[in-house]
């Protein structure tokens, strides 16, 4: 099967934003040779969330496979805030020459070679200390190939309904980055922090008298959600719709 996975990443190409990441961490050493544990999540429905081993951020919408396993499963694909969901059977990984391809299928719909899949990488991955995420390329399904948005060692991959949210965490730096939905730049910050109560982990940033906070949940407490404040009120508050954490094994 031909390598997948040459698409954007927010509006750009995906050698563009390995590139920035690793300007960005040029100066900062590795968190730890001992390597990562990665756990992603995204919302099955409204305050309801589930484990998942793939989701994929793409400037036109956000999709997640519910199940890690093969078997039954559930597709769930969000453009704008409206989100739907189709049963979908997942096959077994077909693995070789660095890459994975696990199979979908959806009842009723023939699908054109090379078939329906997710195209996922088992070098670029969190077994390797050298990665903090796990490279998952592209997402095959009836409505469409979609490239998946990928930044090697982010601490945090985050999207909302509006936004695309990358945090790095390295050398005792916290650095923040969004995009819009469309792909166009948002909003980059360094000089943040991070705080975990209860299972979650917030982020905070401030600059010109507004402050930029994440939370994201770890396992049994997942959920989080971006919002911006100014002296003390909340200006804007967006739930997350899926998200990946890397966190120091």
């Amino acid at each position: 099967m031909p390598l997948r996975g040459r698409a954007e990443a927010l509006g750009m190409p995906a050698n563009r934003v390995r590139l920035a990441a690793t300007l960005l961490l040029s100066s900062l050493p590795l968190a730890s040779a001992a390597g990562f544990t990665e756990a992603s999540f995204a919302q099955v429905r409204a305050g309801a969330w589930s484990p998942v081993r793939f989701w994929c951020d793409t400037p036109g919408r956000v999709l997640a496979l519910s199940t890690s396993a093969p078997g039954a499963g559930t597709l769930m694909q969000w453009v704008g805030g409206a989100r739907s969901q189709v049963a979908v059977t997942v096959g077994a990984d077909d693995a070789g020459a660095g890459q994975v391809y696990t199979p979908l299928t959806f009842a009723g719909r023939r699908a054109p070679a090379p078939g329906f899949f997710v195209h996922s990488s088992n070098m670029e991955n969190v077994q390797d200390p050298a990665y903090r995420l796990t490279h998952v390329n592209e997402f095959r399904v009836p409505d469409g190939s979609f490239a998946c948005r990928y930044v090697p060692q982010a601490a945090v991959l985050a999207a909302t309904a509006k936004h695309s949210v990358i945090v790095w965490e390295a050398g005792g730096k916290v650095t923040y980055a969004s995009r819009n939905r469309d792909g166009t730049p948002g909003v980059t910050i360094t000089g943040g922090t991070r705080t975990t109560r209860d299972g979650r982990a917030e982020y905070r940033w401030n600059r010109g008298g507004y402050g930029y906070v994440l939370t994201v949940g770890l396992a049994g407490h997942a959920g989080g959600e971006l919002r911006v404040e100014r002296a003390g009120r909340v200006l804007s508050r967006e739930s997350l719709l899926a998200y990946s954490v890397s966190t120091l094994r």
